[in-house]
Parts: C-alpha cells; structure tokens; sequence
C-alpha cells in the first residue's frame, strides 16, 4: 500500500521536464473540450474567442490566437501527476501566474524543482517551484505546488500510487 512508500527528493531535486509542442489545431481542440465541458454537445458552432479567431484575438490587442492559460496549467499538471502519481491528483495543490502568452507553434517546456521537504504526521510534504518556458527559454507561467506523500485521499481510498524516489 502507498503508506509504505519512502520520498528519496531533496531541496534541488529536478523534475524530469514535460516538453509539447503546441499548434493552433490542439488549441482549437482544448477550446472544443471546455465548450463540451460547459454543458455545450460540443457539435454547435466554433468557439470564436482569443483562442481560436485571428481577428477576436487582434480586436484584444494580440498578434494572433493565444493557448488558453488552462492549456499551460494543464501541462505543469500533467508534470506532477507523472512525478507523483495519485498522491498529487488526489490532494495535491498548484497556483500559478500566467506571465506570457503561449502561441501556436511554440515548444513549451513544464519544469520543477523540489524547494523544501518536511515531516508532517509521518507523511512527506514536499513543496515544489514550477514553470513553463517556452523555446527560448522565456517563462510563460510560474507558481508553486505542494503534494504530500502518502496523501491521505490516496491511502484513505486503498489505492495503490506510484513510487517516489
């Protein structure tokens, strides 16, 4: 059972990267999943917003559609959920600042690194600084995460969640 499982990370410790290369057709396609997820059958009409129209993102003042700051979220998630497993999706916590726009085309490139790890009632609380840079190493988001191992919705559950070393 996961209450078993030792943390092996230290203050420094990187994450293995989650590199993507991001084109306009995958973020039309995200845009599509949020309408469906809106309760929408997701067979209507296009979302016409920033995301997907060149001209509704230039009437904003953009030079052409952005990614969805939930895209950017979604790949720094996808970094500790394949990092930690069911102990982050099951407790873990992410905030982050959207600093830069994310454009078709770009290779984005999700980071993080271990800042503190603590004891709390026998479970490792490792708090993490993560990121988003884009191909030239510009960051386009940044924020803070903090999983704890075993969380306790994992083990409460009887599930089974991925080593830590």
């Amino acid at each position: 059972m996961s209450s078993n499982r030792t943390v092996n990370l230290n203050p420094g410790d990187e994450l293995i990267g989650v590199a993507k290369v991001i084109n306009q057709e995958a973020i039309e396609r995200f845009e599509y999943v949020g309408q469906d997820a809106a309760g929408q059958d997701g067979n209507g009409p296009p979302p016409v917003n920033i995301h997907t129209d060149d001209a509704r993102a230039r009437e904003m003042g953009l030079t052409r559609p952005v990614a969805s700051g939930q895209m950017s979220f979604a790949f720094l998630h996808e970094l500790l959920a394949r990092r930690f497993g069911a102990d982050f999706r099951q407790g873990g916590d992410l905030s982050v600042t959207f600093l830069k726009p994310v454009y078709g085309g770009d290779r984005v490139t999700a980071w993080g690194v271990v800042e503190e790890v603590d004891t709390h009632d026998g479970r490792a609380v490792i708090q993490l600084r993560c990121w988003l840079e884009n191909q030239d190493g510009v960051q386009t988001c940044a924020g803070r995460a903090e999983v704890t191992v075993p969380s306790p919705w994992t083990q409460a559950r009887g599930e089974e969640a991925r080593p830590v070393t």
